[in-house]
């Protein structure tokens, strides 16, 4: 078997997966906190070559974004959001 057919039966495996999950009821599991991890720049310095002059930053940090994930029991598809709702709290009075 060459790799050009072994490409091609790869890829109608990954179409037919693809047919699958998107025809899938969810059933999403528990919601899990996962933040996601980037490079956050700080601090400007002035460059310049010739008449061309810019600014960049003069490093990188960790950060961390506030990210949500929940998982289909299955399929297996993983929905990432960064967004949250508002839960209406109702209080009464305690006697």
């Amino acid at each position: 078997m060459n790799a050009e057919s072994q490409i091609q039966k790869l890829e109608s495996e990954i179409a037919n997966l693809r047919s699958i999950q998107s025809n899938c009821r969810h059933q999403w599991g528990q919601t899990v906190y996962n933040p996601e991890k980037y490079r956050r720049g700080y601090g400007s310095k002035f460059v310049g070559r010739g008449s061309d002059h810019w600014t960049e930053y003069e490093g990188y940090e960790d950060a961390y974004k506030d990210r949500w994930s929940r998982t289909c029991q299955l399929c297996g598809k993983i929905e990432y959001t960064y967004t949250q709702e508002t839960v209406q709290v109702i209080t009464k009075p305690k006697f």
